[in-house]
């Protein structure tokens, strides 16, 4: 699995910066739907990891902050 990026040179401080809406949609908004299969969903091996991983104390994403994700992509 791997993630490209270009065209980064576009924005400038003339850009003004803005918000924009969570939302599933939003995690392919250039490319196809993130598949279970991309993400590695359907492996065990990957979704025990992450369950150890929201574990553990030194990760910026936690369990209380994962509901926070999921209710806001769900409103």
């Amino acid at each position: 699995m791997f993630e490209r990026y270009t065209d980064g040179d576009v924005f400038d401080a003339a850009m003004e910066p803005g918000w924009a809406p969570m939302s599933v949609s939003g995690l392919a908004q250039w490319g196809p739907k993130a598949t279970a299969e991309f993400t590695g969903a359907k492996d065990p091996r990957v979704v025990v990891a992450a369950i150890k991983a929201l574990r553990d104390k030194g990760n910026e994403i936690d369990l209380p902050a994962l509901r926070g994700l999921i209710k806001a992509m769900s409103s």
